[in-house]
């Protein structure tokens, strides 16, 4: 369909007005315009045939998955008895307004009292499941020398992913489509969107928009400001889909064999106009339409989780301004399906890597070369045939109806129960009992039987009897039932067991509980690394732009990093997941271990000193949910660790001064005629590239530096990066001689009060040369001088009995008080 003026003059207009991602969000470019809105009609329409083509395959299967997948979701909300009326596509309450009653009037409204333990137990499924999985990245080279700075990079990159993504709700998300779907489709992508990314300064060092000092679009007079496009900045984004809204291949049991996968969901038709402008008028009255081939279940069951209203007709003109938004991702194999030669060889050379293709309702949008392989990631949280897997709680339904089925016969039973009274006609008068106001005291006409007492011409209705086992049943459907189908017991939700009461006993609840939700966790830990793995792709891909001379600088974790975009080529790095987590701990959990881990290292002086270790107290500052306790140490081992990362990235210097006094020496020994002084150590004759500083904590950093040449990470750079190792290890050196010229000058300084007073205590008292002097009989100064005399170093041995004198370990002992011997009787 050729373009309106109309349609091209919104296009012009919004072009004009709004830069790319400053209106709506805007993914990807191409060649046929910025995102292929302009390829010719004839390829539109295969695109959209193709795209029917998808919608319409495993029809019945899809039609099954979506109404299990509506279903979960309605009970995750608490409507437990919506269902779907295939005559007026929507879903309704039976009973209620809805489309089977008749427009008759039952005029006895049951009572409906829905305890949704469905949900309860999703919480706890989340409150295990929703936790981040830790991945760490690490070179594919195992012994490259540029491993650890590759992998940092990496890393770095995914710092700044993660904290512009909410990853703690995006896991609570994921977690909870696990429970409701089964089956979870992770998205990840570039978007360029000012509203969530911001926009680029421009105007020099101004912080307005255009360096101006009048707020955009406001001015005086007559006269405002004319609007002006923004660069709006972009970032990596993953979100999470489930059922509903993401069809694939049912039979396929992993996406290398898929073909194709679509993905639908609804946006109001605004945005849709602002995100395709050059769509225009086509878009007018385009609301209410699913994407081409589309079930209209698939739609109506969305908009109707997402509105959480019974009864959809309800809500008609809200769902008329929304559009479904579709977009199908086809390999290049699936072009075969293209009958025309040359049509398929036009597929095949424009989108070598297979299609992405919006449409909006049954408007095409934009399409791009692109692999669903980049951008999507499956999660299949219980193992299964296929794609069609189930739920985690898709089991707990039937206990739901249990429950529900049960509540409202007791609650009927107790409600309902006061019996109605019956009487005989002939001994009351009912019509004048019916006209008279019901209050205490009040007269009611009666005739007395003959020869009968009145009270036998009244009688109540049998009151109903409730089952011998209701209340036990009661108790299991709430407790035993759910929790052995779930495996989620009461202790791994931090409650109690009264048939187990003891720690241990809880303690191997709790552990079986994580164990079964372990099943789940162990495909989110894996699909969380391969989706991270896509982000830092898509992220090297596009921050391109931003870099300079291929060096990209980011702000992480607030601190500057500089990532050579080099190191981030395909190939060159991993993503693994981090440990071999069965399940996930919670921080309750954690907290517990580091508190037992306390108890047992307490005990012994090597474990005290693990304990007061910088990282360790960084550890339990971050447990203890203390963030503004000050760890001595801690500010200090960030420091090494940034100073590391510096000289991994240089060389050793010249010592120069080391090398001019071995030059010296060797002139003085060769113009004496004395033999050369021994070549000196290699190390002494280099220095780090970094030198430490005067207010360094040298023992702090040096503990840092010397736990880092002993991890993994270090013992790598060794064997791939020598000499950065080199240079780490001097610097680690200095801090060493530091550390020991600064403990010898404390002994020193402590050792001098003493040497004074034992020069005080002693003069004057000097013995005659005939007289024999004991050694025992000298002071401090007095030893060191004879021991030196027999060529004895005994500087240790005194500081140490001096420090033992001061802390009063040499005192003699005590005597004991002198008592007097009991008296005899």
């Amino acid at each position: 369909m050729p373009e309106t003026a109309q349609d091209q003059e919104l296009q012009q207009v919004l072009e004009q007005k709004f830069g790319a991602g400053e209106a709506s969000e805007v993914e990807g470019q191409s060649e046929y315009g910025l995102n292929n809105q302009h390829i010719p009609e004839r390829y539109q329409g295969i695109f959209k045939g193709l795209a029917q083509k998808c919608a319409q395959r495993d029809m019945f299967a899809r039609i099954e998955e979506v109404r299990k997948a509506g279903m979960q979701r309605f009970y995750w909300r608490g409507d437990f008895d919506v269902c779907y009326d295939e005559q007026n596509d929507t879903w309704a309450v039976p009973g209620g307004l809805g489309p089977w009653t008749g427009g008759q009037d039952a005029s006895d409204v049951s009572l409906h009292y829905p305890l949704n333990i469905y949900q309860a137990f999703g919480r706890g499924f989340i409150s295990i499941v929703g936790q981040i999985p830790h991945v760490r990245m690490e070179s594919a080279t195992t012994f490259s020398p540029d491993g650890q700075k590759v992998a940092s990079a990496a890393d770095a990159l995914r710092k700044k992913i993660e904290s512009q993504n909410h990853v703690e709700g995006l896991a609570e998300d994921i977690a909870r489509l696990m429970w409701t779907d089964g089956r979870v489709s992770l998205y990840s992508r570039w978007i360029t969107d000012g509203s969530r990314f911001g926009y680029e300064q421009q105007g020099g060092e101004s912080s307005a928009p255009f360096g101006g000092e009048e707020p955009e679009g406001v001015g005086q007079g007559d006269d405002p400001p004319e609007k002006q496009p923004r660069q709006a900045k972009g970032g990596e984004c993953i979100d999470a889909f489930g059922v509903c809204e993401c069809k694939v291949p049912i039979n396929m049991r992993h996406q290398s064999q898929f073909m194709w996968r679509q993905l639908s969901f609804e946006i109001d038709i605004t945005s849709a106009k602002s995100m395709y402008a050059w769509l225009g008028e086509k878009l007018q009255g385009a609301g209410g339409q699913p994407g081409p081939g589309e079930f209209n279940l698939d739609r109506t069951t969305r908009l109707a989780t997402t509105q959480g209203v019974r009864l959809l007709t309800e809500s008609g003109d809200t769902v008329e301004a929304l559009i479904t938004w579709q977009r199908t991702w086809f390999r290049p194999s699936f072009f075969t399906e293209i009958d025309n030669e040359e049509d398929r060889k036009w597929f095949m050379d424009n989108y070598p890597d297979g299609a992405m293709v919006s449409f909006l309702g049954e408007t095409y949008a934009e399409s791009r070369n692109e692999s669903m392989d980049d951008h999507w990631t499956d999660i299949h949280p219980l193992p299964g045939d296929g794609q069609a897997t189930p739920s985690c709680g898709y089991i707990l339904i039937p206990v739901q109806d249990g429950v529900n089925d049960l509540t409202d016969l007791k609650m009927e039973r107790a409600m309902k129960s006061i019996p109605a009274i019956y009487c005989d006609k002939d001994a009351v008068d009912l019509p004048a009992i019916s006209k008279q106001k019901a209050g205490p005291g009040a007269h009611y006409p009666a005739n007395r039987p003959d020869g009968r007492p009145l009270s036998d011409a009244f009688w109540p209705e049998p009151v109903p009897q409730k089952s011998d086992d209701e209340a036990a049943m009661w108790q299991e459907l709430f407790g035993p039932i759910p929790q052995f189908l779930t495996g989620l017991y009461d202790a791994a939700l931090g409650g109690s067991d009264p048939d187990n009461p003891t720690l241990g006993g809880l303690q191997l609840l709790a552990g079986q509980s994580k164990g079964q939700a372990g099943v789940a966790w162990r495909k989110f830990r894996v699909a969380y690394a391969k989706a991270i793995t896509q982000l830092v792709r898509i992220g090297a891909h596009f921050r391109a732009a931003e870099a300079e001379e291929g060096i990209l600088k980011l702000s992480v974790e607030d601190e500057q990093v500089e990532i050579d975009l080099e190191d981030l080529r395909e190939g060159s790095w991993i993503c693994r997941p981090d440990g071999d987590e069965s399940y996930p701990n919670s921080h309750a959990e954690r907290q517990q271990a580091y508190e037992r881990f306390v108890m047992m290292a307490g005990k012994t002086p090597q474990g005290t000193q693990l304990i007061f270790e910088p990282k360790n107290l960084a550890l339990a500052k971050d447990l203890g949910g203390l963030p503004d306790l000050e760890i001595p140490g801690a500010d200090s081992e960030e420091k090494q660790l940034a100073e590391i990362k510096e000289l991994l990235q240089a060389t050793p210097v010249p010592n120069i001064q080391a090398i001019k006094q071995y030059q010296v020496a060797a002139m003085m020994a060769q113009t004496s005629g004395q033999n050369p002084p021994p070549q000196p150590d290699p190390d002494s004759m280099l220095l780090p590239s970094v030198q430490t500083k005067w207010y360094d904590d040298d023992a702090a950093e040096y503990s840092a530096g010397i736990d880092w040449m002993r991890s993994s990470v270090g013992q790598q750079a060794e064997r791939e990066n020598p000499e950065g190792f080199k240079n780490v290890e001097l610097h680690i050196k200095m801090h060493q001689a530091k550390m020991q010229k600064q403990q010898q000058d404390q002994v020193q300084q402590a050792m001098i009060p003493q040497l004074l007073l034992e020069k005080a205590k002693h003069s004057g008292q000097a013995k005659s040369p005939t007289e024999s002097i004991q050694y025992k009989d000298l002071g401090p100064s007095g030893k060191i001088q004879l021991a030196a005399q027999a060529g004895l170093d005994v500087h240790a041995d005194m500081a140490s009995d001096m420090a033992g004198d001061t802390l009063g370990e040499n005192q003699p002992p005590e005597k004991p008080p002198q008592t007097s011997p009991p008296k005899p009787n």
